[in-house]
């Protein structure tokens, strides 16, 4: 008897959680926003912002700091299609299609595998997204004021910010974000890795995607 009424309490639980999901529809859960109270840093988050938009190919430096050894990487866009070799790992993306080759296509998965160059201390979108998301993070945490700089590079007109931030060597350290008018990555100097554009072009050829 007693099993059975703790049974029957059990159900009619169940069936009050249920009725609560129907009424008041699905719960609604915290979601974390980046607050952004730096204009100098706005200024270079509005020029990556665009990078996922614009045609163009480019090639960097990568030099991760626990190394110190260089890795050349190119990107290549045009209307959504990307391909993007790091040092011997070439990502792909054509429509819903992915794709991550290492070798010349010894060893492929059907996915960005952004495993292949963590050693790097990238991901395969460094020129643009992933390094807004870094940006806003240490504009959130700054502990000094930021200036903007503008200056060149790789023959782009480019604005950099300087992001003082709390360093785990020192009291603060600084952090170096620059991008292009044109819409990316044009330099990152931080703890963890340097990045440099090399070269940038609006002009892409099929030839440029191995086609």
């Amino acid at each position: 008897m007693l099993q059975q009424h703790r049974r029957s309490f059990f159900l009619t639980c169940v069936a009050m959680i249920a009725l609560t999901g129907c009424f008041t529809g699905e719960r609604p859960t915290l979601v974390s926003e980046v607050p952004i109270d730096d204009a100098a840093a706005q200024a270079v988050l509005d020029r990556l912002a665009l990078a996922g938009s614009v045609n163009f190919i480019a090639t960097y430096d990568i030099t991760p700091s626990l190394t110190g050894a260089t890795t050349q990487a190119t990107v290549v866009q045009q209307d959504g299609r990307r391909r993007i070799t790091i040092g011997n790992v070439e990502f792909s993306t054509d429509g819903n299609v992915s794709q991550t080759c290492v070798n010349n296509g010894e060893d492929c998965t059907d996915f960005l595998d952004d495993a292949r160059v963590s050693d790097l201390n990238i991901t395969h979108d460094f020129w643009g997204s992933s390094f807004g998301s870094r940006l806003e993070l240490d504009a959130s945490r700054r502990i000094g004021p930021s200036a903007n700089l503008n200056t060149n590079i790789a023959g782009q007109p480019t604005v950099c910010v300087d992001v003082i931030v709390p360093s785990v060597a020192t009291a603060t350290g600084t952090v170096t974000y620059c991008g292009l008018d044109a819409g990316v990555l044009g330099r990152y100097f931080g703890a963890d890795v340097s990045i440099e554009l090399t070269s940038f072009s609006f002009q892409v050829m099929s030839s440029d995607f191995g086609d």
